[in-house]
């Protein structure tokens, strides 16, 4: 009887680890578990360390941790010479959590491969989930001299540095690091830490020195470029964005710098230029809330409400929870004069946040509008009670208190605005006033002449408003 081939194959231990090592390289995890697994069933090839290696490969591949560790202990019994058995291992121990192990295992794996820098990094890993931060550090201080060339062991001895909240130790690591290794990573790290801080001339120093380093560093000059963004020196930043895009040459650069071009170019009023720099964005990647957003804001900006409509309304159906994109879009409502479309949008952001403040003045103003002064009066009222520091709801309860003619709430409210900051003239007007029709002058004059007296520049300020000719002219 003539044997099928296929089944031929399946008697042959040899043939089936071939086959399983060829699934391995094509990543079918699956198919290379099942071959490896039969070949298994053989006694020679039980006795072979790398198809029990292999095998724990695919297992890890398919997430089980367990059967992995299995395999890969058996193939250090086997071979115990191996370092890449003992790193497979360890790696596997380390995602199982077992960190003790996980330390014993990538030990014995730098005892026999003296010449891997990243396996000093695995052990400190280790000994850091064990929190025995002094030997982790140890270990890698050791590494350094061992591997005076490696950018990754300082990098890692200053993220250490860093979660120890010893930033100056994470600093100086970087800045010796950046001098001695043949790496930019040192450095861009570096720029990174000082960024976050807000230390941005320390930062665009670092990104400078890194770039002069390693001319093609596209990292070092988008750096350079954030930092003179964060210092508001939009024209150096928005010079230093450009050059980033012509060091990608034939690749394509990120979204985030078309994004942040546009914003650069915002500040700079340039905005048709900006929504150019969002379009270019868009044809980069998928379209994301943030552009979709920031069109928006450009498009209100440039009084086109018809387009933020439609950008907002994209930006919806990409998130639907936020408040934000709906209060923006009841703006846009109210730009194109649809008042009760802009109250829908309020009201749905409310009914997103009901602590989203802002929705809930933009429904007074639309109550006032519709001469609904005591509605108006209720929202803002609830507003300061819940915010006693939203000085636009203080304002706009005081101004409808007014109305309303309820004058002692008026000054309530208004008095210690204007005592902190009297330059806000019509708060000041209406304090004055609300004095005036409760037949109290004194109070007002009083209250004015005392502010003048702090104030010496205010006379001059109020001079050319007539309201006040009969304070400054007694």
């Amino acid at each position: 009887m003539i044997v099928p081939p296929r089944i031929k194959e399946m008697k042959d231990p040899v043939k089936l680890v071939r086959s399983g090592i060829f699934a391995l390289n094509n990543k079918k995890w699956k198919k290379a578990v099942r071959k490896f697994e039969l070949a298994l069933n053989d006694e020679e090839i039980q006795n072979n360390a790398i198809v029990w290696a292999n095998y724990g490969i695919a297992l890890t591949n398919l997430k089980q941790l367990s059967r992995a560790l299995s395999a890969f202990s058996t193939a250090v019994q086997i071979d115990s010479k191996n370092d890449a058995f003992w790193l497979k291992k360890g790696l596997v121990e380390y995602q199982l959590e077992l960190y003790r192990e996980a330390e014993k295992s990538f030990n014995r794996a730098v005892k026999l491969n003296k010449t891997n820098d990243e396996i000093p990094i695995l052990i400190s890993r280790s000994l850091q989930k064990q929190e025995e931060f002094k030997k982790a550090i140890k270990v890698l201080e050791s590494a350094r001299k061992k591997f005076p060339n490696s950018a990754k062991i300082p990098i890692e001895l200053a993220r250490i540095w860093e979660d120890q909240e010893q930033g100056e130790k994470s600093v100086a690591v970087l800045h010796k690091a950046l001098k001695e290794t043949n790496h930019p990573d040192p450095g861009l790290l570096l720029g990174q830490i000082l960024l976050d801080d807000q230390e941005y001339e320390k930062a665009i120093d670092i990104y400078s020195l890194v770039l002069e380093r390693f001319p093609d560093s596209y990292h070092a000059q988008y750096g350079i470029g954030v930092g003179y963004h964060a210092t508001k020196k939009y024209q150096k930043a928005l010079d230093n964005y450009r050059s980033v895009i012509a060091k990608y040459r034939s690749t394509k650069p990120p979204q985030s710098l078309y994004i942040n071009i546009a914003r650069v170019l915002r500040e700079m009023k340039r905005p048709k230029e900006a929504i150019d720099a969002l379009f270019r964005a868009k044809k980069l990647g998928k379209p994301s809330l943030e552009i979709s957003t920031l069109l928006a804001d450009l498009y209100i900006d440039t009084n086109r409400p018809d387009r933020a409509k439609l950008s907002l309304e994209d930006s919806i159906q990409m998130n639907k929870t936020n408040p934000v994109l709906r209060y923006y879009l009841g703006m846009t409502y109210i730009q194109l004069e649809s008042f009760s479309e802009a109250k829908r949008c309020f009201k749905q952001s409310i009914e997103l946040d009901s602590s989203f403040q802002e929705s809930k003045i933009q429904l007074a103003r639309l109550a006032i509008r519709e001469k609904k002064y005591q509605e108006a009066y209720s929202i803002v009222s609830e507003i300061v009670k819940v915010d006693p520091n939203h000085l636009t709801a203080k304002r706009l309860t005081a101004q409808l208190a007014f109305d309303l003619r309820d004058f002692r709430r008026t000054i309530d409210l208004i008095q210690p605005m204007v005592e902190k900051d009297p330059s806000q003239i019509k708060d000041l007007e209406m304090l004055l006033n609300a004095w005036l029709v409760l037949s109290q002058p004194e109070k007002a004059h009083k209250f004015m002449d005392e502010l003048l007296e702090v104030d010496k520049g205010l006379r001059t300020q109020l001079k050319s408003i007539a309201f006040f000719d009969q304070f400054l002219n007694k």
